[in-house]
């Protein structure tokens, strides 16, 4: 129990005081990472726990995101109201998903994903005169009761939304429908045998998904102050994927380790861009060979063989 208290005290305490030790960049770069833990833990329940294969994950984050910047932009509303509303409506978009989903599975669910994604993209393209089309779209500071967000504060907002996110994932896998999800991804016919619908059940997953994702995407308009097309594509998707992979499938732990690790490898290969991508499929190539449960099934994996070997006989 102290060895998990200090898993959960000391970044808690690192993250609180890094405005008061690290530049603007540097804060920058951590709101970069709770943006992405936030979207990886809705990819996450719907991939990892209820076998839901999705490639659509940041055309979700685009309509959360545009949605918050339309909202704010041409009705005027304040962001506080902006932001809940750009995630109710990826929420209805995302939950329009599980149709498809309740009569495909594996390869032709992705392919429905992938098509969502491209549709999702031409319209931000065509549809220029609302979304600013390939120019982008210029946000001004999101402001909250009235009061700027900058800096400090438009830190720790995100800091704040993030950990909401991390006990609401936990707490969505330790419940029942969390309990259902997995059914699911076992098996459908024992899922039905234990009076779990799977329509039902791949709704409410793909809906959930859905409002991270959204969520996500409301809390990069206001850390970024801009965005365009290029930002979700399918790429954005596939690093997105590959956070849980890398992280951990079924993991919300998992989640936070992999977009930690896979938002700081572009920052360590600054200096040779290029090979990012190569990086990024190589570590993605060697979690599968080596630790198909991710790096947080593997460190537990550790752990208890060290614990086992330590205990008394």
């Amino acid at each position: 129990m102290p060895f998990r208290a200090a898993l959960i005290a000391i970044p808690a305490l690192l993250a609180l005081a890094l405005p008061l030790v690290a530049g603007s960049y540097q804060i920058y770069l951590v709101e970069l990472i709770l943006i992405n833990v936030v979207a990886a833990i809705g990819l996450n329940l719907l991939t990892g726990n209820c076998g839901q294969i999705s490639l659509c994950h940041a055309s979700l984050i685009a309509i959360g995101a545009y949605g918050t910047a339309l909202l704010t932009t041409r009705l005027g509303l304040t962001y506080a109201l902006a932001l809940p509303g750009g995630v109710v409506l990826t929420t209805l978009l995302g939950a329009s998903l599980s149709y498809p989903a309740r009569r495909l599975s594996g390869l032709y669910l992705a392919l429905v994903t992938l098509g969502f994604l491209e549709v999702v993209s031409i319209a931000i393209e065509e549809f220029s005169n609302l979304t600013g089309g390939v120019r982008g779209l210029k946000l001004s500071p999101p402001e909250l009761l009235g009061w700027p967000l900058k800096a400090a504060g438009l830190y720790y907002f995100v800091l704040g939304v993030t950990a909401l996110a991390i006990c609401a994932g936990l707490n969505i896998q330790r419940s029942r429908y969390g309990r259902a999800f997995n059914a699911v991804r076992q098996s459908v016919i024992v899922a039905q045998a234990l009076a779990i619908s799977p329509g039902r059940t791949k709704l409410l997953a793909f809906a959930i998904a859905a409002a991270f994702a959204g969520l996500s995407g409301g809390l990069f308009t206001a850390v970024v102050g801009f965005i365009d097309p290029t930002e979700f594509d399918i790429s954005a998707s596939l690093r997105q994927i590959t956070f849980i992979v890398v992280g951990g499938l079924g993991s919300v732990l998992g989640s936070v380790v992999g977009a930690l690790i896979l938002t700081l490898l572009p920052e360590a290969l600054r200096g040779a861009k290029e090979y990012s991508d190569v990086a990024y499929g190589a570590i993605l190539l060697a979690t599968l060979l080596l630790a198909p449960k991710g790096l947080v099934g593997l460190a537990a994996s550790v752990l208890g063989c060290i614990s086992r070997k330590t205990s008394p006989p």
